[in-house]
């Protein structure tokens, strides 16, 4: 593919993921660039590793993982080729997730870059989360992603803490030091200019009329810190038994139940899944705040989220939950392998609940504000400030 210098780009390809792999955050993260770029006017198109063997099952495990890495490993690279042929001069590959970092072999001519969410598997195969130990063919596989990432032309990282394991795992060169945080979906910006409307009610048949309650969302991956989120609620409903917890996510076991002393009060602990983006939007709404004191994250999107939806975040003062929570006194530092951390974030959450009407008010004002800043459209243009310094920077074959 030819390339000028004169930072015009004429077309950006999108590298998604795997569809059987069912990464829905990182697909959404290429779609709304895609939408970003489109309201930009540069022409841009999305490109999928094929599904051919995978058509015979291919699954998470077993047999069926390996029908996925034929298609991802030894027939993508090939196609991945010829579609670069088709691409008119000064066009950008963009690697939308770093976890297909492995193309950059094919992309040594060509201008590109790869947008890195995390590095907590990459950490994991390494040795650096005794936590989270892959099997042997997992190591080998995050052993190529990193290979993959020390061959790539530039890096953006989505998050501080992010770009703070690619300066220490990849290289402290300037083209992997980038920072673009993701964009909230733009029904969540809207929904954070909208004014709050006070009267309105929550409305999902699921849930009990007219009741109190906090907010955890989160799957079952350890560095989500979900039983946390129970013994928070455990303290803090021995002084209010009129408050709920709605979990949107999986069902705790039994055994966690107990241990975080939920067991005796689980009729006020609900359970959610599969909802939609509204009926999201409608829980932060009437939320007296959202738990979400995850260890570590690539990025955090519900914190914005919420936070648009003028719903107040507790988390714990640890990047990116850091530059996410528009509410220092909400941000708690703590050490989280200490026990009986957990009272700490407890007791901010007893302040925050018993905060005047107004004073309320003024917070949700502040911190929708603070997440609407987070649009596609800043995203979209920070991006297409690094393709022009590809094609600038471009020539090499």
């Amino acid at each position: 593919m030819e390339v000028d210098t004169k930072n015009t780009i004429t077309h950006v390809l999108l590298l998604s993921n795997y569809a059987p792999d069912k990464q829905f955050s990182m697909r959404r993260f290429t779609q709304q660039l895609m939408q970003g770029l489109r309201a930009e006017k540069v022409s841009v198109e999305i490109f999928l590793p094929p599904v051919i063997f995978g058509k015979l099952g291919a699954q998470p495990s077993g047999f069926g993982k390996w029908l996925g890495y034929i298609d991802k490993y030894l027939l993508c690279p090939i196609l991945l080729k010829r579609k670069i042929r088709t691409l008119p001069k000064n066009s950008i590959v963009h690697i939308c997730d770093h976890s297909n970092a492995i193309y950059t072999k094919v992309l040594k001519a060509t201008p590109h870059l790869v947008t890195c969410h995390d590095l907590l598997a990459i950490r994991s195969a390494l040795g650096e989360i005794p936590q989270n130990c892959p099997k042997w063919t997992g190591k080998q596989q995050q052993a190529m992603i990193l290979k993959g990432l020390r061959k790539s032309r530039m890096i953006a990282s989505v998050s501080e803490a992010t770009r703070t394991d690619v300066s220490r795992l990849i290289g402290t060169d300037k083209k992997w030091g980038h920072y673009i945080p993701n964009s909230l979906d733009d029904s969540f910006i809207l929904e954070a200019n909208r004014p709050r409307n006070p009267r309105a009610c929550l409305q999902l048949p699921q849930l009990p009329p007219g009741i109190r309650y906090l907010m955890h969302i989160g799957g079952e991956k350890w560095y989500k810190n979900r039983t946390a989120a129970l013994e928070i609620f455990a303290a803090l409903h021995k002084q209010n038994v009129s408050l709920h917890l709605i979990i949107v996510g999986p069902k705790f076991p039994e055994d966690t139940l107990k241990i975080s002393e939920c067991w005796e009060i689980q009729n006020h602990i609900h359970y959610l899944s599969g909802i939609s983006d509204d009926e999201l939007r409608d829980l932060y709404k009437h939320a007296e705040m959202l738990l979400f004191p995850s260890f570590m994250e690539g990025f955090g999107w519900p914190i914005l989220e919420a936070q648009a939806c003028g719903c107040p975040v507790v988390t714990l003062d640890i990047e990116p939950m850091r530059s996410l929570n528009a509410l220092t006194k909400l941000a708690i530092k703590v050490d989280p392998l200490k026990h009986g951390y957990t009272a700490a974030l407890s007791n901010a959450c007893k302040h925050q609940l018993e905060l005047s009407d107004s004073d309320k008010e003024k917070q949700q004002q502040a911190i929708k504000e603070f997440a609407a800043a987070f649009t596609n459209q800043a995203s979209a243009k920070a991006y297409i400030t690094l393709y022009k310094q590809l094609l600038k920077e471009a020539p090499l074959a």
